[in-house]
Formats: structure tokens, sequence, C-alpha cells
């Protein structure tokens, strides 16, 4: 069982967007510690996190280096854990311009994609049918739907009685 469940989380680091590598400042790197840094993937940002600094004497502090980004923190007394946020949150890709925030992570972007590919679709629905028939509307409005659904799972704050809402206040409908 040990092993299956090893094998399974080595299968989930070759697909993780950050490795946090968690290190005991008070000993340094054990033989075991460089086993796993040797089998980290390169094209997957790594973060050591090096913890205990309140036994080892170190400060709380980052260096970045070509190889990983070392943290040193103390999770007993919470020094540094500022630190560790702040890297990944730069690490996620974080950007900070004058007062608006924004975090663009790669499931956003993913969904924000999809939705405007189903947009697209949408409207192309509409365009080959210039009469706008019953189909076409279904189609159309099947899109939004599932565009307004990409849309939600960034924000998770817009239903689609939400959507309708919007479509019957905005537009005069009729048969």
């Amino acid at each position: 069982m040990e092993r299956i469940g090893i094998e399974r989380t080595w299968g989930e680091v070759n697909k993780a967007d950050v490795i946090l590598h968690l290190l005991d400042a008070s000993r340094g790197p054990t033989r075991g510690d460089e086993e796993i840094m040797g089998r980290l993937p390169d094209n997957v940002p790594v973060l050591r996190v090096w913890n205990k600094i309140d036994l080892s004497g170190h400060r709380p502090a980052v260096d970045r280096m070509p190889d990983a980004t070392h943290v040193y923190l103390s999770a007993t007394d919470r020094r540094g854990i500022d630190l560790l946020r702040t890297e990944l949150l730069r690490v996620a890709g974080w950007q900070q311009t004058g007062e608006s925030r924004f975090l663009a992570r790669e499931r956003h972007l993913l969904a924000l994609k999809a939705a405007r590919e189903h947009l697209d679709v949408a409207a192309e629905h509409v365009a080959k049918d210039n009469r706008t028939s019953d189909h076409a509307l279904d189609l159309f409005a099947e899109e939004l739907r599932i565009a307004q659904e990409r849309l939600n799972s960034i924000t998770g704050e817009f239903t689609p009685d939400d959507l309708l809402g919007v479509i019957f206040s905005r537009f005069c409908i009729g048969k």
C-alpha cells in the first residue's frame, strides 16, 4: 500500500504547478531529502521550505537560487510564514498594479478561453440563421449557458437564473 501511495504522489508531483519541499533547518538536508531533490521535475517551480529556524538560529528569509527558491521559517512561532505566502503568490502569477490586484491562475485563464469559445459558437449560430429560428435560438442560449458555467467556475457567483434575468431585462423576447 505504501508503495502505491508513493507512486501516486510522484505522479501528482509531475502535474503540480509548484512543489513545496519541506526540510528541517535544524539538521540540514538528509540523504532522503537529497534523493527527493534529485527526482523533482525540472519544469516545475520548487520552493524549499526550511522549517524550524527557531532551533537552527536562521532568520526568516527568502533566497532565490537557480534550482529552487529557499524560504526559511518557523511554523512554531510563525516567523517567516508571510515570506512563504508571498513566494507562493509570486509563483502563482500574482501581480499588483496600482490599486488593483490580479492573480492569473492557469485554471482561470483556461476557463476564460473556454467561455470565449462558447461565445464565438453562440454568435455563429445566430449568424448562420438570420431569421433567428427557434432552433438557432436554442443553440445560442445553450452556448451562452455553457459560457456562463465556465465563468462561474472562476467566480462562483453567477447562476443560470441570473443569466436569464439579465437576458430578459435587456432584450425584448417575444413569440
